[in-house]
């Protein structure tokens, strides 16, 4: 029992994404990561932020559940 619980365990935090690395670019709405989501400046944290202009492209790291965004460069 405590071997299949081990597995259990195991596989979810394989498979899990407890963080991630994305790329984006600053528009005037926040920071577009696709066609289909642009992040509000509010959820992004960091000392860059105050730097932006639209065109920019930034790297940002996610953390687990997508709420909080940290900015950690600009891309020259």
């Amino acid at each position: 029992m405590i071997q299949e619980i081990k597995i259990i365990i195991e596989n979810y935090l394989n498979n899990a994404k407890l963080c991630m690395l994305l790329t984006g670019t600053v528009v005037e709405e926040g920071i577009q990561i696709s066609d289909r989501l642009t992040l509000p400046l509010e959820l992004v944290q960091g000392n860059l932020k105050k730097g932006l202009t639209p065109g920019k492209q930034v790297r940002l790291l996610r953390n687990h559940g997508g709420q909080q965004y940290y900015l950690l460069e600009v891309v020259e």
